[in-house]
């Protein structure tokens, strides 16, 4: 990791800048130079869940370059760097404040910043003299504020500055992704306190969550497996992976989601689900062989040599009728790689593409949570225990597949597949995080991101990157590979 400081006044003010400058609707009476108090407001902190969903689903994000450099999605166009990152052989992130998708991570460090200045400046606020109609739970919001930027900051880049609501922290300095996931769990740990402590509710009406309603018992579920996911996504490769604190995972998944946390769409207008859309929007991605070959190892996992199509797959797993869509054509030009072409795209989700955009979509669905419960049990050495949450779950109950027996080989196999056909399409980065911690990606793709070479332009600093043979081998970029 390299180490760099950027001072506050030079490269760093954006750290207390408002999400307002991302989200212009806020109902708040903005100054040219804002106060923590007039930011610090019930009304930003009813836009913060808002702010942190449009920053992760983002089409100027990482989502879809993650999901091409995961070999779980697959597309050639240019667009956000997908064709780029996801070319064979692997190279290095472009981190030039002029290359043409530097937005990919540009947009998302300064958003992540600017939802923390709010996050920061609700606490202050909650914590201070400020009239809110609910302690506890605007507490919780701005603790989630903190704790879900600062968690989404490091599990994508290789360091990540901190500040709460006494203001800038380790003087200054930057901090390994490591520590600053531990700073984002102790933040959403007291998020999740206030929820616990509190009885409170969010109402669809008032659109913390569009189209939802829920309590503050199930506001706590959806922390408790958020912090579970940061946690276990944290790891940079499969050792890391392993010395993770799996009782915590445990006890995080113990308290986590019952129940599959939708998140009401408005035809792309004020909720951007803008990663997904593309995702599954026909002729744009496709899933990658990879997955298919998953679910029928008899089929190519890699796009073979002279074939311009191919017969459709079969699979005792019944997702792959109710889930994927054959195609017998390319949309993919071949003289970009034809190891970008697949037989399928993703159609799950289609009921969206077909309602106007309109339809529920999901952030996080338990399964996901009953996953990291079952890794967390297995890590632990409770087979057993592992085997049968597999068992209850979308495995059996989707996909009519029998039962995974008490092996650890077989479970660990059970929950990676899981993850690859189950979780597509829902929480940003899911799939690249899964490769990354078990030292799946392709040899060369970068495990994380450098901070933004236009922050690294403002502070003087020279730029750095990582990817192909630049960085630490198995620390910055991948050693290891699914092929």
């Amino acid at each position: 990791m390299k180490k760099i400081k950027l001072t506050f006044m030079a490269a760093f003010a954006l750290m207390f800048a408002s999400c307002s400058d991302f989200n212009t609707d806020l109902d708040v009476p903005y100054a040219e130079n804002p106060t923590r108090e007039q930011l610090g407001t019930e009304s930003t902190a009813d836009r913060l869940f808002q702010n942190w969903y449009n920053t992760i689903n983002n089409y100027n994000g990482p989502g879809l370059v993650l999901a091409t450099m995961a070999d779980q999605g697959t597309m050639s166009w240019g667009n956000q760097g997908m064709r780029d990152m996801s070319s064979e052989p692997r190279i290095a992130w472009n981190n030039s404040s002029t290359y043409s998708y530097s937005v990919v991570t540009e947009a998302y460090f300064n958003s992540f910043y600017a939802i923390l200045a709010d996050a920061n400046a609700i606490t202050t606020g909650v914590l201070g003299e400020m009239e809110f109609s609910d302690r506890d739970k605007y507490e919780s919001v701005a603790r989630f504020g903190q704790g879900a930027s600062i968690g989404y900051l490091a599990l994508v880049f290789d360091q990540v500055w901190i500040s709460d609501e006494t203001g800038v922290l380790n003087d200054g300095e930057p901090v390994g992704y490591m520590e600053a996931v531990e700073f984002a769990l102790a933040r959403l740990d007291e998020a999740i306190a206030a929820a616990d402590r509190g009885d409170f509710a969010f109402d669809a009406n008032d659109g913390f969550v569009h189209g939802q309603s829920f309590n503050s018992e199930e506001w706590s579920e959806f922390l408790n497996t958020l912090a579970a996911r940061i946690l276990v996504n944290s790891a940079r490769n499969k050792q890391q992976r392993e010395n993770l604190d799996w009782q915590r995972v445990l006890d995080y998944t113990q308290n986590g989601l019952t129940y599959d946390f939708a998140v009401g769409q408005d035809g792309w207008i004020d909720w951007w689900p803008d990663w997904i859309g593309y995702s599954i929007y026909p002729g744009w991605g496709r899933i990658d062989m990879r997955i298919i070959g998953l679910m029928d190892e008899s089929y190519p996992s890699y796009w073979p040599a002279g074939e311009t199509t191919l017969p459709p797959a079969s699979s005792e797993d019944d997702r792959l009728e109710s889930d994927f869509e054959y195609k017998t054509s390319q949309d993919f030009p071949a003289d970009r790689g034809t190891y970008h072409w697949s037989t399928y795209r993703h159609s799950r989700y289609d009921d969206w593409l077909t309602s106007g955009f309109t339809t529920d979509l999901y952030e996080m669905l338990e399964a996901e949570n009953e996953l990291y419960k079952a890794e967390a049990h297995l890590q632990l050495g409770n087979l057993a225990e592992a085997a049968a949450i597999i068992n209850a779950g979308s495995r059996v109950e989707r996909g009519g597949l029998p039962p995974v027996a008490v092996d650890e080989d077989a479970i660990a196999e059970a929950i990676h597949y899981e993850r690859m056909i189950e979780l597509i399409n829902t929480g940003m980065g899911l799939g690249f995080f899964e490769m990354r911690g078990n030292d799946l990606l392709q040899e060369g793709t970068p495990l994380h991101f450098p901070v933004p070479g236009s922050a690294l332009d403002a502070a003087g600093i020279p730029i750095y990157t990582f990817g192909g043979t630049t960085g630490v081998p198995g620390e910055d970029y991948s050693t290891g590979g699914w092929r």
